[in-house]
């Protein structure tokens, strides 16, 4: 998976080992020796990770970390941190500035490529999700987008998969102390997916030994392949400090991984962490879903517009012919509406246009397609049973419906 990766380090030594590693698998390598440095490349170059060392001249990675994540320009830049120490205070340290990992020195390649991968994997997704986002509000369709404060007042739903049920009621304890989360439990492979399935979890904390002899990379697997689930947050614990084992779940689609044994800290961090992601990526793809919406809609009467009448009519027409079934296609104008425009204003004449529309809605089923072809001309299309119908043309004049085939 290509992608450019910045290395931060004031050993040139040790940047050196990196860079080969790396581009002896195609990345694209950056490289910075201080921290402002790292800064200024990330702002300039935006690369896909940043693999930063914590001991340097001017700041360590901690500054430099929290600089990044504060930046609105590098903020979703996803941050792995270096170090010669695996003291869990440095990892409860760096998660709570931003990081997204840790790496110990001597790297082990396994576990290098497999974050990169996932983080990658994670970063290109953000990416077109903002693209898509930022070409909706190109195309003037913001106004109609609802926009949220990312903050923590959004409730969430965490499911519990543990090793043991006194293990689970040790996480449910520090997981609840976090504002906002609910937290469900459960003793077996079968009952977390039947469980997710009515639930519908925004995270799922999944042990390497499930009980009754689950399959735990089975699950995760299952989870992310069930479109209730395939969004939400997977955070994998591993129990024997296999890397393979953690590398294989990032693969799979686990979103973090946790190595036994740990800090309660560290795991609520590390959700916290994944749960604001999770917020922020279900708002780019809702104001997505807005805006292609938009694209179809009329804003004025809230009816679909000429371009979405128009696809979905040789829609209805091809499945017709392959079908046999009918349907009914009425036009609608209102005559004389230029009179009230001229005599009230276009405010009395657009509040005439949205209550026309308001009634036809109310008085059509769901099936059927209202649409607004322009200024006051509106489409209605019925799907009939198997039954011919002509195609009717009706025209409102002084208050009446005037019919005739078309």
């Amino acid at each position: 998976m290509p992608g450019r990766i910045l290395v931060v380090d004031d050993v040139a030594t040790n940047r050196l080992i990196l860079k080969a590693k790396l581009a002896a698998a195609y990345y694209d390598v950056l490289e910075a020796d201080c921290g402002q440095a790292a800064f200024d490349v990330a702002k300039a170059e935006q690369p896909d990770v940043i693999l930063l060392d914590i001991k340097m001249p001017d700041m360590d990675g901690y500054q430099v970390c929290e600089m990044l994540k504060a930046c609105s320009e590098t903020s979703h830049i996803p941050v792995v941190m270096v170090t010669a120490s695996s003291a869990p205070k440095e990892r409860i340290r760096g998660l709570a500035v931003g990081a997204d990992d840790f790496l110990v020195k001597p790297i082990n390649d396994m576990a290098l490529f497999a974050r990169v991968r996932n983080l990658l994997r994670v970063k290109m997704m953000f990416d077109e999700l903002k693209l898509r986002d930022s070409t909706s509000r190109e195309l003037g369709l913001s106004d109609f987008i609802e926009t949220k404060d990312d903050d923590d007042q959004t409730m969430h739903t965490v499911m519990l998969a543990p090793a043991a049920m006194a293990q689970g009621e040790a996480w449910k304890r520090e997981i609840s102390k976090m504002p906002n989360v609910e937290v469900i439990g459960t003793c077996s492979e079968r009952e977390a997916l039947n469980m997710a399935r009515f639930e519908q979890p925004d995270a799922v904390i999944v042990h390497q030994r499930l009980m009754e002899d689950g399959d735990s990379l089975r699950l995760i697997s299952a989870l992310r392949a069930r479109p209730e689930t395939r969004q939400a947050v997977m955070i994998y614990v591993v129990s024997d400090g296999a890397i393979e084992t953690a590398a294989k779940a990032l693969d799979l689609g686990t979103s973090d991984y946790i190595l036994e044994p740990f800090e309660p800290e560290e795991l609520t961090l590390r959700l916290r962490t994944q749960l604001r992601r999770k917020r922020y990526s279900d708002q780019l793809r809702s104001n997505v879903r807005d805006g292609l919406r938009m694209a179809v809609i009329d804003p004025l009467t809230g009816l679909y517009n000429r371009r979405y009448a128009t696809q979905h009519m040789q829609k209805i027409v091809d499945r017709s012919h392959e079908s046999g079934n009918s349907f009914a296609v009425m036009m609608m104008d209102l005559d004389k509406f230029k009179r009230i425009n001229d005599t009230e204003g276009h405010d009395a004449g657009d509040m005439v246009l949205k209550e026309f529309s308001r009634r036809i809605q109310e008085n059509v089923r769901g099936v059927d397609l209202v649409a607004r072809m322009g200024g006051k001309s509106f489409l209605l299309l019925c799907l009939m049973r198997p039954i011919w119908l002509p195609s009717m043309c009706l025209s409102v004049c002084g208050g009446r419906l005037k019919a005739s085939r078309l």
